[in-house]
């Protein structure tokens, strides 16, 4: 926070300086408000939204000093005003949220024509400030992408572990609509990593320095399929004990929940440690302990697997049970297999320091 902080704060006074020494603005305070216009998300989208800024201010001074010069100031002139600054700004491709184009019009329209001038060159002025001190100093979007997978990873290791104690024992249609649920709105975390992931990429497009978290990012996008696709795993998982306890196509219903195999909550329970090493991967710079322990819960899920295969060897192949249970037992041979840091297909997702470490480690301890 303190950087970003620094970085606008920084921006602004150069921005008054430029405009008060070098041009002789008047009103210089607009040059900052330049720089806070133009200073987005990322790297990219502020050179985007400098050009934006520009275009829009444009078409502000066009229309007001059109319409004051022909048609006076007066509230039906500012009405027209303002709609004609508006449908010009998405008309040239301007976002909505950007309204530069009607607040320019509407200072014209009060201060003058001169004002529109000052203010064009102070928009610029900032604008291209705020988009030179981004690129010099990008915004840390990288680390915040990989917190958001982190949390997300989190989660996904709790519902686990939730899920693991909850068919330990009894459990009720009510309470595996709750499990569903929670998996459900994991979908909505998801997204919410994936577009942090997305404008870490973004904010790498335009950035000097973007070869020193390139490979970093890479990992990331590696890290955003992993939960992708553990996510949809998950609720494989969650709508299969839903389906038990609601009795649903064929099956017995609650009274079989008591009866249901213990081989699945310890697997459960193997593969929520297994994400929760990994959510602990995500966070810099990672750590070798944290790969040593993933992998000894991966190869604990693998054992649990073995079991459950033998467990289902003694289930009437022709009960909907059996069917359930194989849908299970697949859906968390891919929840395992997702986050396996050696066999899955997410591998780029380990930091390489933490392979490091693990090696030295691991070579320690066979001697």
């Amino acid at each position: 926070m303190l950087i970003p902080t620094v970085t606008v704060t920084v921006g602004c006074l150069v921005a008054w300086w430029i405009s008060t020494e070098l041009i002789g603005s008047p009103q210089p305070v607009l040059a900052p408000t330049g720089v806070l216009l133009s200073v987005t998300a990322t790297a990219y989208s502020t050179v985007v939204q400098a050009i934006q800024q520009t275009i829009a201010v444009l078409v502000g001074l066009a229309a007001a000093i059109g319409f004051v010069q022909v048609f006076g100031t007066n509230a039906a002139t500012m009405a027209v005003l303002v709609t004609v600054a508006l449908v010009v700004s998405r008309t040239v491709g301007i976002p909505w949220q950007n309204t530069q184009a009607p607040i320019t019009a509407l200072l014209v329209f009060a201060l003058g024509r001169e004002y529109g001038i000052e203010r064009l060159l102070d928009i610029v002025i900032g604008a291209l400030v705020g988009a030179t001190l981004i690129l010099m100093i990008p915004p840390r979007h990288v680390g915040r992408a990989a917190k958001d997978l982190a949390d997300l990873a989190d989660d996904l290791a709790d519902l686990c572990s939730e899920l693991a104690e909850g068919v330990r024992q009894s459990w009720t249609a009510q309470q595996a609509q709750k499990w569903l649920a929670r998996a459900r709105r994991m979908s909505v975390r998801l997204r919410s990593a994936h577009e942090s992931a997305e404008r870490a990429a973004e904010s790498l497009r335009f950035t000097l320095r973007r070869a020193r978290t390139r490979q970093r990012l890479r990992r990331i996008m590696q890290a955003v399929l992993c939960l992708e696709h553990a996510c949809l795993q998950l609720r494989g998982v969650a709508r299969a004990l839903a389906d038990l306890a609601a009795g649903v196509r064929g099956l017995p219903g609650q009274r079989e929940t008591s009866s249901f195999p213990r081989v699945f909550a310890d697997l459960l329970d193997a593969i929520g440690k297994t994400y929760a090493c990994f959510e602990r991967l995500l966070v810099a710079p990672g750590s070798g302990e944290d790969l040593i322990r993933l992998r000894a819960a991966v190869a604990e899920g693998e054992r649990l697997e073995r079991a459950a295969r033998k467990q289902m060897a003694e289930v009437d192949p022709h009960s909907p049970l059996w069917t359930l249970y194989g849908a299970l037992l697949d859906d968390c041979v891919q929840l395992r297999h997702e986050v396996d840091p050696d066999d899955g297909p997410h591998r780029e997702a380990i930091p390489p320091r933490a392979r490091d470490q693990a090696a030295r480690l691991s070579s320690r301890r066979r001697h």
